[in-house]
This record gives structure tokens, C-alpha cells and sequence, in this order.
């Protein structure tokens, strides 16, 4: 049971579906819009250095919502001011001695990389790192120490100016993160409601992947609004209700019929209003009457009957939402827990090192510094498997040759027309509106928008004055390249880590809670499936990326084609596994259905090692259930459990 990804999308029709207008782009685009064009102008007047780079440090920081861009600000210039500090203490050490710039470029990039993938401060660290390779690389540049210093002291102004000017313009104009979250879990709501009364076509899979996305940006919402913390434990609730509803849809027969459909839906409509008004639900109980669960068969009931009890725990976790109290303060640990004991942090930050240290060596060698771009290339496209680094790396040229082609246009036939800073404002504005279209993307493409105004700033931008040489444009693809045949050659051969890899730890992992799903009914478990849904949705996310590292690991495609069908299998045993009641009316009850669950996380067990090593789940040697004989309550647990059985039957090889 591996997982694999779809066929690769047309082209054309994935970049219509990214590009498409939605609800709060336009407020985005023009954020970023005014925010660059501003420091720009501000660049201009003062004559800041590096006016490229400020311009693009709006794009850097700019968030979806308000806390997400003043988090990203106050990071950054921290980060900034650390490596400052660090940069002018390294130079008391390599200024002088060449021998040492070179290991201490080394060990800095190391430990950003590895902090960056290990402490819950990495997105300092890996600001801070960056900016202290970069300026260890100016030493070869500005051999004088009092330019050298006036330059350090100014990369500092560069990062706080334009974080400063796009908090301000956030506050002024950024979106809400409390809205944002309220308005997102509505919209959820809403869809999953239209499934349900057969208003919507909505794919279930895709909601339940903006539902988990949705549920971390509740964190930026607490703390933007201060009252929202003590709510945190009851929306959490919430979300895994939302979650493990949609979990559910996965298995819901498209015929099921509308009597036992509309009850749940209505229900769920009633926890919206209730979130919109901040007042308990009108409905109290989710209730599917003897009638409409008589019109279903075997196979819809249970899943209908799952529905309804999710329902009624997101009715209860609404009611209880007005009065609900801080939860105790927990307190958070610097680094994850395998930090020092799993391998591939260590692994990837060393990875990273050469690919940074072998940039630099070859731009020095050759006496090419307007190359240096590849350094900035190995920094920013680094990431945890083969896949996720080489479609980053296509972004990034993609977006950095669509941006020189268009920062080339504007260098032969604009910039020798504009006369004034207003000019120049002008043309910055019209093309950040277009970049930052293309970078409120999904994550999908966003990347290449990014790239798109670096290499627009630094063609356009280079001095105080019109720009009239293209040889700039053309050492930053350059410097691109290289990066990305550095990163390519060395995340492929040293320790390659292939997304499929990654999507089978995390499906192991998602079938190993589902063992203890079904086998453990004394505890509460709508925390267990909602780590099974964000497992999934890991898996998913992943999967979708697999085809960039064609090619470069050993694996047919005959086993991807199958593999792809497996998660989507493992989609409706979770739907199946969610189904089973984790608590029955009686002792009686729990003892019927004693064998029947300790088979089937049996098998769960065993398909979740197996999954982990790359083979195929094991074969179903478990019986049936013994039928729907007896009272309601036990019939409907058979029935729950018959479903999950057919699930593993199905997933399961043949003798």
C-alpha cells in the first residue's frame, strides 16, 4: 500500500484553476502592491542600497492574514539583527584570514538548515543563516572593512524598512485572522451541508485538505484575538467533527437517499448560524428517523448513522462554545522530539551545506560574483523529499525567466521614457500587481510569482538611475541554474529521500491510529481521527508532487499506477474505521464485537509495518460478522463493522 500521484494536470487547466479570482486576492495583490511600490519610492528618495531587494522583502513578508505578516516581520528583523551582529564577529575572524571563510560558511549553513528543520525557531534561524552566508560572500567583493561595514550596517535598514511599511499597510488594510477563520469554517460547513442535501459536487478530499489548513491558521487567530484562546480547545473539537464528516463523505454511496441526508445536513447548517452569532444552535440533537434510515441499505447505514453521531458531537461542541474556559497553559519545547535522534536532519542540513559551499566555490573559481544568486537558489528550495525540492526548483526558473523576460522588456523599450521616481512608481506597481497575482497562488505555483518580481527587481532596479544592462538578468538565470543542478545532482544521489517514501511513513503511520482507533473503546477518539485526517492529507499533498522526481528513483510506473489506487482505498477504510462506534450501550455489546475489532486492528497493525517497508498490505484472515441479528444497538455495530471488513477485503490481496 503505497501511494503515487494522479495524472499530471493540463497545463493550461491547472493555470486557469490557480489564477482564477477569489474571495480576498484582490485585497492581497493590492497590499503588496502598495507595499512595494512605496519602499521603492522610499529606496529612491533616501537612496538606500539594494532598493531589488527591499522591494522584494514586501513579497517575502506579506502574509494571507495580519498575524501571519506581523510574525513573518518581527522574525525577520530579528533575524536580521542576529546576523548582523554574527556577520561582524565573523569578519573579526575571516576578514584577514581567507582559510576560514569557507568552514565558517560551512557551519553556518549547517546549523541554519538543520535549526530550520528542528527547533520551532527555524524560520529565524534560517533568515538569520542566510543572511550571514550572504554576507560572508561579500568580503570577495569589498575588500575595504569600513565599506565592508557601512554595506553590513545597511543590510540591516534593507530588511526593517520594507517589513516596517508592509505591518503598517497589513494593520491598515490586512485581512482579519479571526474573520478569516470564521468565514473559511462557515464556508466548510456550507459545502459539506450541500453534499449532504445533494446541492454541492464539492470533492470531499479537497475540503477535508482546506479544513486542516484552516484549522492551523487558528492558531495566528489566538493570537491575534486574545478571548479566542479560551474557545481553542472547543474549535478544536470542532474541526475534528469538521474533519471526520468529510473523512466520512468519502463513503457515502452518491444514491444514498435524501431523507436520511437532509436531517445531518440541517443540523450542520444550524452549527453555522450558531458560529455566526456566537449564540447555542437552534437544533439540539441530530436525529435520523426510523423512516429515512429504513430507505438505506447495509452499506449506507452505518456511514448515515457515523454522520449523525459526528453531527450531534459538533452540536455539542457548539453549545458548549459561549461558556467555554481557557484551557491550562502548555508549554512548548524548543526542538521536536527526534531532533537528535533521527538521522535525516543531520542529513538534510549537510546536503544543503555542500550544495551552498560547492555554489560558492565555483562563482569564486570562475570569478563570476554576479553568480551568486545560486547560493540563494540552494537556500530557498531545500526541502524535505527529492519531489518537493525539484518542484520548487521549476518554480524558481519558471518564474525567474518569465520575470527577466519581462524586466528585459522594460530595460529595451520603458525605462529610457520615464523621467521621474513617478514613472518609475508606476511601472513598479503595475508589475507587482502582476506578480503578486501569480504569488497568491496556492502553494502549487505561488513560488513562481515570488520569483517572478525577484528577477524583475533586480533587471530594473539595479542603480539610482535607469537601468540600461541586461548582463544582470542574464547572471541571475545563470546563478539559477547552477543552483538548481547543484541541488538536483546531490538531493538525488547523497540520501535521497523520494516523496513516495515520505507518503508511505505517513500512510503507516495513518494506518497504525487506525488500529488503535478500532481497538481501544475506553478512551475518546476524535483526537486519533483527526491525526488520521491530517496524515491523509499529508499523504495526498505529497502524492500530488511525486511526478517531479520521474526518473530519478528506481520505481515503475505500473507500481505508482497501483500504488495511487491504494490511497485512495485508504481513504475509505479511514471512512470505514471512523465508522465503527467507539462506544456501544452496554458491556454486552462490546464483548459481541470483541473478535471482530481485534481482527481487524490485527490486520491494521500488520498493513501499517508492511506499508512502512514498501510491501503490500497482508492478507484478510479474519471472519464475517456474525449478521444483524439482535437488538438495534448491536445490529448497527455489525453493521458499522461488516463495512469496515469489506474496506480490508477489498485493500487486502487473495490468498
Amino acid at each position: 500500500m503505497t501511494s503515487s500521484p494522479p495524472e499530471r494536470p493540463m497545463l493550461l487547466g491547472f493555470l486557469r484553476h490557480e489564477l482564477a479570482p477569489r474571495p480576498g486576492r484582490m485585497r492581497a495583490v493590492w497590499r503588496i502592491t502598495a507595499g512595494s511600490t512605496l519602499v521603492v519610492a522610499l529606496g529612491m528618495v533616501f537612496q538606500i542600497p539594494l532598493p531589488a531587494y527591499m522591494a522584494y522583502i514586501v513579497f517575502l513578508v506579506s502574509g494571507e492574514e495580519t498575524a501571519a505578516t506581523l510574525l513573518t516581520a518581527i522574525g525577520g528583523a530579528l533575524a536580521a539583527t542576529v546576523a548582523v551582529a554574527l556577520s561582524f564577529l565573523f569578519y573579526l575572524l575571516d576578514a584577514s584570514e581567507p582559510g576560514l571563510r569557507l568552514p565558517l560558511l560551512a557551519v553556518s549553513t549547517f546549523i541554519a538548515m538543520f535549526f530550520a528543520r528542528t527547533s520551532t525557531l527555524g524560520p529565524i534561524a534560517f533568515l538569520a543563516g542566510f543572511v550571514l552566508v550572504l554576507s560572508q560572500t561579500l568580503i570577495d567583493d569589498v575588500p575595504s572593512a569600513e565599506v565592508l561595514t557601512r554595506i553590513l550596517l545597511w543590510l540591516w535598514v534593507v530588511v526593517a524598512v520594507p517589513a516596517f511599511v508592509t505591518v503598517l499597510i497589513d494593520l491598515a488594510w490586512g485581512e482579519n485572522p479571526v474573520q478569516l477563520v470564521r468565514r473559511r469554517a462557515d464556508d466548510l460547513l456550507r459545502r459539506t451541508a450541500d453534499i449532504l442535501d445533494g446541492r454541492g459536487e464539492a470533492d470531499p478530499v479537497k475540503l477535508r485538505e482546506e479544513a486542516v489548513d484552516t484549522m492551523a491558521l487558528h492558531e495566528h487567530a489566538c493570537l491575534w484575538d486574545r478571548q479566542l484562546k479560551a474557545k481553542t480547545a472547543i474549535d478544536l473539537e470542532m474541526f475534528e467533527g469538521l474533519v471526520t464528516l468529510l473523512s466520512l463523505l468519502c463513503l457515502l454511496p452518491r444514491d444514498a437517499p435524501l431523507a436520511a441526508r437532509v436531517p445531518i445536513a440541517h443540523a450542520i447548517d444550524a452549527c453555522r448560524d450558531a458560529l455566526l452569532t456566537g449564540t447555542a444552535p437552534r437544533v439540539r440533537e441530530c436525529v435520523v428517523d426510523a423512516r429515512g434510515l429504513g430507505a438505506l441499505d447495509v452499506a449506507s447505514r452505518p456511514i448515515i448513522l457515523a454522520l449523525a453521531r459526528t453531527t450531534n458531537e459538533l452540536l455539542k461542541s457548539a453549545t458548549e462554545r459561549p461558556v467555554a474556559v481557557a484551557p491550562a497553559f502548555k508549554a512548548k519545547h524548543l526542538f521536536v522530539p527526534d531532533a537528535f535522534s533521527n538521522r535525516s536532519h543531520a542529513q538534510f542540513a549537510l546536503k544543503t551545506t555542500l550544495a551552498v559551499t560547492l555554489a560558492y566555490c565555483i562563482y569564486t573559481l570562475l570569478d563570476w560574483p554576479g553568480i551568486r544568486t545560486a547560493i540563494t537558489t540552494c537556500f530557498f528550495v531545500a526541502l524535505g523529499s527529492m519531489a518537493e525540492t525539484m518542484h520548487k526548483l521549476s518554480l524558481r526558473l519558471a518564474g525567474a525567466m518569465a520575470g527577466g523576460i519581462l524586466a528585459g522588456f522594460c530595460i529595451v523599450y520603458l525605462l529610457p521614457h520615464l523621467t521621474d521616481i513617478g514613472d518609475l512608481s508606476l511601472l513598479i506597481a503595475v508589475a507587482s500587481a502582476l506578480c503578486a497575482w501569480v504569488a497568491t497562488s496556492s502553494e502549487r505555483l505561488a513560488y513562481a510569482g515570488m520569483q517572478m518580481a525577484f528577477a524583475f527587481y533586480l533587471g530594473v532596479l539595479q542603480d539610482y538611475a535607469p537601468a540600461t544592462d541586461l548582463t544582470v538578468l542574464r547572471d541571475r538565470l545563470v546563478g539559477i541554474v547552477l543552483g538548481n543542478i547543484l541541488m538536483s545532482m546531490i538531493f538525488s544521489t547523497l540520501w535521497p529521500v523520494s516523496a513516495l517514501q515520505v507518503v508511505r511513513s505517513s500512510m503507516a503511520k495513518a494506518i497504525g491510529l487506525l488500529a488503535s482507533l478500532v481497538s481501544d473503546t475506553t478512551k475518546e477518539n476524535r483526537p486519533l481521527r483527526l491525526t488520521v485526517a491530517q496524515e491523509l492529507v499529508r499523504s495526498h499533498k505529497l502524492a500530488s508532487l511525486a511526478f517531479f522526481e520521474r526518473g530519478l528513483f528506481a520505481s515503475p510506473v505500473s507500481d505508482e499506477a497501483s500504488a495511487h489506487l491504494a490511497l485512495g482505498q485508504l481513504d475509505r477504510v479511514a471512512a470505514a474505521a471512523f465508522a465503527v462506534p467507539s462506544h456501544g450501550r452496554d458491556v454486552a455489546e462490546q464483548d459481541a464485537l470483541a473478535t471482530e475489532r481485534s481482527e481487524a486492528a490485527r490486520w491494521l497493525s500488520e498493513a501499517a509495518v508492511r506499508t512502512g517497508q514498501g510491501r503490500s498490505p497482508p492478507p484478510w484472515a479474519g471472519g464475517r460478522p456474525t449478521g444483524a441479528d439482535g437488538a438495534a444497538g448491536s445490529r448497527m455495530q455489525r453493521e458499522a463493522m461488516a463495512c469496515l471488513q469489506k474496506e480490508i477485503v477489498d485493500v487486502a490481496p487473495a490468498h
